[in-house]
């Protein structure tokens, strides 16, 4: 997704893990009067989850989106590349990149740490929650469940409807 004018998108070179959330956060401060939404994957998120308490602790009003598909899909997709460049043939990844059990809530977490959120399994529930979401300037934390691969779609749906209601 190209930025619109200099500041207006941040990600980190080479797609590191874990600072989807934090670097909302550093943002949101840098930037108080803007809406700030992070994304992160669900196994990224689990490196930095505790960012939730800080925004919630010092009133930080920043966004956040986890991915989740219940699983390191993208470490399992750079594996698989890797083991085809330096040709081993493809086996079962490491037990440890399986996220599905226990089954983690990203919701119920955001909640036990003072922020709201809302879980979206359609594509037609994103609306509802962006509104819910951008109602105020208090964090907020949005699941988006994603089934099997990695769902392209429902990630740029979500994507353009931020910047659709951020451009408004």
């Amino acid at each position: 997704m190209p930025a619109r004018a200099a500041g207006e998108y941040f990600v980190t070179r080479g797609g590191s893990l874990g600072v989807g959330f934090p670097g909302a956060i550093g943002v949101k401060l840098a930037h108080p009067d803007r809406t700030v939404v992070g994304f992160s994957g669900d196994g990224g998120s689990m490196y930095t989850i505790q960012a939730l308490y800080t925004a919630r602790r010092h009133n930080v009003g920043a966004k956040f989106v986890v991915c989740n598909n219940r699983s390191y899909r993208l470490l399992q997709a750079n594996i698989d590349a890797w083991w085809r460049t330096v040709g081993i043939e493809p086996h079962a990844h490491p037990l440890g990149f399986d996220l599905s059990n226990p089954r983690i809530d990203f919701v119920e977490l955001a909640a036990s740490m003072g922020v709201d959120g809302a879980r979206v399994e359609r594509t037609e529930d994103i609306g509802p929650v962006i509104d819910r979401m951008l109602a105020d300037d208090e964090p907020f934390l949005v699941e988006l469940m994603l089934d099997g691969d990695v769902n392209p779609d429902l990630i740029w749906h979500s994507l353009r409807t931020v910047v659709r209601w951020e451009a408004a």
